[in-house]
């Protein structure tokens, strides 16, 4: 068995949060029903919940669904040199047009997250070795950092350590 400390899970569970321990089906079924109820929620899964959930929910028809693009080498090579992000795993997002022309995608996400969370913090969850985390139905505003205008709500997918899962519309 693990370590770990009660003094951690006690941390995280009086800062208002809670800390769920279940096998590996029962996790994935909270996923699912979060997403599916609309419900706000970051799960921090195993890579089995992981592959699991992804398996479910990133079907080839939600990809094509969702307009979700695979990123470029160009814009992962741009995110590593402009941003200083050393390995993001992102495989998909999408490609959002905004009124002023300018496109919002991979690597405005990034810089966006950069802004609201710090360097460190968006690098912490890329090196994630033993945990993925899955953000369902996240309450995000891509944001154009040209005109400032509120863009749709983007969609992400990341092959191992970062995702986003919505309510189908």
């Amino acid at each position: 068995m693990r370590k770990f400390s009660l003094a951690d899970i006690e941390s995280v569970v009086s800062g208002g949060k809670a800390v769920m321990v279940a096998e590996d089906g029962i996790v994935v079924a909270a996923v699912q029903e979060a997403v599916m109820a609309g419900r706000t929620a970051t799960f921090y899964l195993t890579r089995a919940q992981f592959t699991a959930v992804n398996s479910w929910y990133w079907t080839p028809q939600m990809i094509r669904g969702t307009g979700l693009e695979p990123v470029s080498y160009e814009e992962k090579a741009r995110i590593q040199s402009d941003l200083g992000i050393e390995e993001t795993r992102l495989a998909y997002s999408n490609r959002i047009e905004c009124q002023c022309g300018r496109t919002y995608g991979a690597f405005e996400f990034m810089q966006q997250g950069i802004s609201e969370h710090g360097q460190e913090s968006v690098q912490s969850i890329f090196n994630l070795k033993d945990v993925a985390v899955i953000r369902v139905n996240p309450r995000q505003e891509a944001i154009c950092p040209d005109c400032g205008q509120i863009l749709r709500e983007p969609h992400y997918y990341c092959y191992w350590s970062y995702g986003c899962c919505r309510q189908p519309m």
